[in-house]
């Protein structure tokens, strides 16, 4: 009898073995670099054994990292189906949820599960992520406070803590000047903004306020910006102008636009812009973004209709974000006769421009940051060719 179980034991570590042995090398490969081949190691493996738990959810695992998160999400809900607390693969699925801007799902996953199993930290985090991304800032705080209680060592609650406490404070107030100076000695232009901005459950909300001095000419404007959001993976930006003046900037201006997850990090957008300066400027601008790690890339076009035809600009961002994700430095590169958007009737003098800014954003403290901006730009103008135009520009930020 004993030879007997000893027999089974064997073969039962034989069988095993192999399967332990796939997945070793295969999380390897994944982690060296070679997905392609750690994939096709692992369908090798499933091939063999369409039930090995561990198999399938590391090749799930591995599929959502390279943003294919459909066939992730079948992968990792076949394991859940089979075993429905099985760790690696809940919590791979939540990523995938979050991943793919459906922060929904993910909450309704750690919710179900921490019904079973109520302190399980790992959960308790993924939770309230995916209720901070739904703008249930409240509830996350709650959940994080928990996580505290079960763990007061973990140093992610306690920093989840401090900036979900920050992140109740709605209002944000703002204040930026920008500076522009020309080549050839003209007087330099100024520009002051003064913004006030609100976080909702629906989306954010800024008014503005606009003071333009050019060539000892002054105006005003005022101005109304919303991001709300109309369904996972997809959000809108609308907004308003006026000038009673009219002196700088257009009587009035609109411009929507809508923006759409295309999975797999990308993201991309079509929009309309209208300003009246006596007559209508009609600016149609199509963009396209691919988010790799901490980088976003960002190509866009504006596309301007009149009476000679369809002039045409383009420009390509780049932006590298570190620390929690709020912070930045970004490159952008703009060419055309318009190659950032048209702001006041002077843009209207452009013929062709080529402009290269840098850009930087940093929190200074949990309630205040700064932004700059620097650029250079060589203009053909109805008045100069050649020209060289030079900005500086700075903006302060604080949470109220």
């Amino acid at each position: 009898m004993r030879t007997l179980v000893l027999i089974i034991l064997c073969a039962g570590l034989a069988a095993a073995a192999p399967a332990a042995d796939a997945v070793a090398a295969a999380r390897g490969l994944a982690t060296g670099g070679k997905r392609p081949e750690a994939l096709q190691l692992l369908e090798k493996r499933l091939a063999e054994e369409p039930a090995d738990a561990d198999a399938r959810t590391l090749h799930g695992i591995i599929l959502s990292w390279d943003g294919r998160y459909d066939e992730a999400r079948r992968d990792l809900e076949a394991v859940l189906a089979r075993h429905r607390d099985y760790g690696d693969a809940l919590r791979a699925l939540i990523n995938v949820e979050m991943w793919s801007d459906h922060p929904d799902r993910a909450e309704a996953l750690a919710r179900d599960a921490l019904r079973r199993n109520p302190n399980d930290t790992a959960l308790l985090l993924a939770r309230a992520k995916a209720l901070r991304a739904l703008g249930r800032s409240r509830e996350a705080l709650a959940t994080v406070r928990h996580l505290i209680d079960v763990d007061p060592g973990n140093q992610e609650a306690v920093s989840q803590e401090r900036d979900l406490g920050d992140s109740l404070h709605h209002w944000t107030a703002s204040f930026d000047h920008s500076s522009e100076w020309f080549s050839d000695g003209r007087a330099p232009w100024r520009e002051e903004e003064m913004q006030l901005s609100r976080q909702t459950g629906l989306g954010s909300v800024i008014a503005r306020f606009s003071e333009a001095d050019r060539y000892s000419i002054s105006s005003q404007q005022v101005e109304i910006d919303a991001y709300p959001h109309i369904r996972p993976g997809t959000y809108a930006y609308l907004n308003l102008g006026y000038s009673a003046d009219a002196a700088l900037y257009p009587r009035y201006h609109f411009g929507v636009e809508l923006y759409q997850t295309l999975g797999r990090g990308w993201e991309g957008s079509v929009g309309f812009r209208q300003m009246h300066f006596g007559t209508n400027v009609n600016i149609y601008t199509p963009s396209l973004t691919k988010y790799y790690g901490n980088w976003m890339f960002t190509g866009r076009m504006y596309l301007t209709p009149g009476s000679a035809g369809t002039s045409r600009s383009g420009g390509f961002q780049v932006r590298r974000y570190y620390g929690d994700g709020a912070d930045y430095w970004g490159v952008r590169y703009g060419h055309g006769s318009s190659p950032a958007e048209t702001q006041g009737i002077y843009d209207l003098q452009l013929l062709n421009a080529s402009s290269l800014t840098f850009e930087f954003h940093r929190a200074l403290n949990r309630r205040l940051s700064l932004q700059c901006r620097w650029g250079v730009s060589r203009e053909d103008r109805l008045s100069s060719i050649g020209l060289r135009h030079y900005l500086a520009e700075t903006s302060i930020y604080y949470r109220l």
